[in-house]
């Protein structure tokens, strides 16, 4: 028997690598974890393979007698891409099994869809299901109702995909968040609870993931300091195993903003080798912040500071903001802009309230009447309170065009050099490949040749400040002016595509405006 496991394509993001695909050598940021982990927990006597479609493309001539495909609800494009693969393979005569959490938020819409349906955690169903397969008499609905037990969480299968055609390896240590925001899924797909992974499980796959040549790690939790006891056991241990190595690994991370109280929490992450985490920020208002439950950051006094905290040791810091909540009104996106600068937030993730199905936020816009049909992957269905749709979504495009021109990114960029100035970020990854030296050759080509003078000065203005402002933080230097290509690229052709298709759902005193932002 055989299982082909299938993670479907995802459409261009601020945060993907489809423009810069010659600045960075890799095809694909993160590596398919949830398809790995289950793939582990399949017997030997079943072969399984792993197509990440972000990567490679699909067999549609494969010999597996099982098709998983596992999506995700990030947009209606990769949610059609689930069920039209899913359709093409039923014709064929495969059993198609569909999981992840597009099954686990929007089961009824996936059913018709798939002969097995998935939700859940899926360590536990799938082996009953092959189980059941085997003797002939398997169903087509399994539910893990139980939260899987961490402590026996087996290894993924690094060996069944191309680890270097990603950014970095990826490892999870825990699932589940202790906090209660309004608008995340994390807590009704993985619960309230923080369960976690043996620490010397953890080591072990580090250790694989260095085997297979990658020297950066995603610790992909939800947030990575949820249980705060275990946390800081891990990272003791991290530190004693990146003390052995000839060349330290890289570790990035996704942490709440109330880390920056936490002296010790942060001087272990600096000391095992964090270089980056992603914040949740949201909003620099604290109305909205209240009004979607994010207390931990309504209970930090100055969000500002609280970045410049982690910023100070040795840590960047790039977060998620998002506009459209119910106290947002039209200066929403100037405040939101300068927070940023104030904060020197290089990398920002700016997005549109965007209400998941079972989360609080669904069930509190439904019973209000405020749900609308979405038109496109990156707008919003909540019908704002205070601003009309159009001035949202004009608003919105307006920002990141700001947010991501050459002076203000080189402003937030300078800001977060300085915080970090007293770091000499000696605990590099591996020393060059071919592979990077041609990559920083691509970028200095993209800058030093171009025609646009505008591009010129801003290459010897970011090359100056690092000088200026800290010569050993050449790494982000190059990070930053890698990220800005795909940051504006996708702002100038998927945003620009928003803004092509927008009038046909705006209110006409909104299309002067939209034509306004398309000529600009």
């Amino acid at each position: 028997m055989k299982v082909l496991f299938i993670q479907p394509r995802v459409p261009p993001c601020a945060w993907g690598v489809e423009y810069i695909q010659p600045y960075v050598g890799c095809r694909h940021p993160n590596p398919p974890l949830g398809l790995m982990t289950l793939a582990s927990v399949i017997s030997a006597d079943c072969d399984v393979e792993i197509c990440d479609e972000n990567v490679s493309t699909v067999d549609y001539d494969t010999d597996a007698d099982i098709v998983g495909i596992s999506g995700s609800y990030l947009t209606e494009v990769h949610v059609n891409r689930v069920m039209e693969l899913a359709a093409h393979f039923r014709k064929r005569g495969k059993i198609v099994c569909i999981g992840g959490s597009v099954a686990n938020l929007t089961p009824e819409a996936m059913r018709p869809h798939c002969d097995v349906l998935f939700e859940g955690e899926g360590e536990l169903t799938w082996p009953q299901f092959l189980k059941d397969f085997k003797q002939g008499e398997y169903k087509d609905h399994y539910v893990q109702v139980e939260p899987f037990d961490m402590s026996v969480a087996p290894l993924p299968r690094i060996d069944l995909i191309d680890a270097k055609a990603y950014g970095g390896g990826i490892v999870q240590t825990t699932r589940g968040c202790p906090f209660s925001c309004e608008f995340c899924d994390i807590i009704v797909v993985f619960g309230r609870k923080v369960r976690a992974k043996p620490i010397e499980t953890v080591l072990r796959e580090l250790e694989l993931w260095a085997q297979a040549g990658q020297h950066t790690i995603f610790f992909c939790d939800d947030n990575f300091v949820g249980n705060r006891v275990y946390t800081k056991k891990l990272l003791r241990e991290l530190i004693k195993f990146n003390a052995n190595r000839k060349h330290p690994l890289w570790f990035s991370t996704q942490v709440s903003i109330d880390t920056a109280k936490d002296p010790e929490l942060m001087g272990l992450m600096r000391d095992a080798n964090f270089v980056q985490v992603f914040v949740g920020i949201e909003s620099p208002r604290k109305a909205s912040l209240a009004e979607t439950l994010k207390f931990q950051n309504v209970h930090t006094d100055d969000l500002v500071d609280a970045v410049h905290k982690i910023q100070s040791y040795g840590i960047w810091v790039d977060c998620g903001m998002i506009v459209g909540f119910d106290n947002d009104d039209a200066d929403i996106f100037d405040e939101q802009f300068n927070f940023l600068r104030r904060a020197g937030l290089v990398g920002a993730q700016i997005g549109l309230l965007f209400a998941v199905p079972k989360t609080p936020l669904y069930e509190r816009m439904k019973l209000d009447g405020r749900l609308m049909e979405p038109d496109t992957h990156l707008s919003t269905h909540i019908r704002p309170s205070l601003m009309t749709y159009p001035e949202m979504i004009v608003g919105y495009l307006k920002l990141v065009q700001k947010a991501y021109s050459y002076e203000a990114y080189l402003e937030r960029y300078m800001i977060a050099l300085a915080n970090l100035k007293p770091h000499d970020f000696s605990g590099g990854p591996a020393l060059p490949t071919f592979r990077n030296l041609l990559c920083l050759l691509n970028l200095l080509r993209f800058y030093c040749l171009s025609t646009d003078p505008t591009r010129l000065r801003f290459f010897a203005k970011m090359v100056s400040a690092t000088v200026k402002l800290n010569p050993r933080a050449w790494t982000w230097t190059v990070r930053s002016l890698v990220r800005l290509i795909q940051f504006q690229r996708y702002i100038e052709f998927d945003l620009g595509s928003l803004v092509a298709r927008m009038p046909k759902k705006t209110s006409s005193e909104s299309v002067t405006q939209l034509e306004e932002l398309r000529a600009s």
